[in-house]
């Protein structure tokens, strides 16, 4: 394996995670789980059984409330935390879907954030922009460097928070992160740091997992990390030979029964 630098130590190979103990997994979805915007087969095996060895699968993604209800109505997986750390979305004991807000989120966030969407613009919006209840979604296929940059600039100018994905720029008003997002959830489940911290990893693929790889000492790395390792400053400490779901399942697949 490469020899770069990550949380202190050289990056390692997956076979060294059948010697973990835990219990938590969690997730990034677009480019970790999905192949090209795809779920294929293999990914969705390979959460299956996890689930059944006894892993609790957690998604944290920028991707829309809307599209993450669906993936834990469908999926075997035990929460989401979506738009970048806003909302968790569950299933109460009645198996009924329930939203939680992030508490930090206020009214004057919201008013922020749909007058940023107008000036924006919906051409230049990701396809899902409809189900999102906090964020922004620019597309980055709809937009050229240039108009990225203002986009930005204009984010930077009104205080707001973004992070860029393989797809997309998500933009937010509140202080809030993936990380902080899905500590303050956690806190909420009665799961402390420290215990997230020793139980679980973490899979992604793009710089805006980055804060999860800091924050995770177990985390993974999709093969699309090392075509960018340049632009990232935690590098996760284990790193897959394949990108999307492919990646997603080997290390899944590496994981021992509990």
């Amino acid at each position: 394996m490469s020899n770069i630098e990550s949380n202190g130590s050289p990056m390692v190979g997956l076979s060294a995670l059948k010697d973990l103990n835990i219990s938590l997994i969690i997730s990034d979805v677009d480019d970790t789980i999905t192949s090209n915007g795809k779920l294929k087969p293999n990914a969705l095996e390979a959460m299956y059984k996890a689930s059944e060895k006894g892993y609790r699968i957690i998604l944290l993604s920028g991707g829309s409330a809307g599209w993450c209800e669906v993936y834990l109505r469908q999926w075997p997986i035990f929460m989401v935390v979506a738009e970048s750390g806003a909302v968790m979305i569950y299933k109460d004991e009645n198996g009924q879907i329930c939203y939680q807000q992030n508490p930090i989120i206020t009214k004057e966030n919201l008013d922020s954030r749909d007058k940023l969407l107008r000036m924006i613009g919906e051409e230049r919006l990701s396809s899902d922009q409809y189900a999102r209840l906090y964020d922004i979604a620019v597309d980055l296929s709809k937009v050229n460097e240039k108009e990225l940059n203002d986009i930005k600039s204009m984010a930077d100018v009104m205080g707001a928070s973004y992070a860029q994905s393989s797809i997309h720029l998500n933009i937010w008003f509140g202080d809030y992160s993936k990380s902080k997002g899905l500590l303050a959830f956690m806190n909420l489940c009665g799961i402390d740091e420290e215990t997230l911290k020793e139980e679980s990893i973490y899979l992604g693929d793009a710089l805006n997992d980055e804060e999860m790889f800091k924050l995770i000492p177990n985390s993974i790395g999709m093969k699309s990390v090392l075509d960018k390792k340049e632009e990232f400053k935690t590098l996760p400490k284990y790193i897959s030979s394949y990108y999307g779901g492919e990646g997603f399942a080997e290390a899944l697949d590496n994981l021992k029964k509990i």
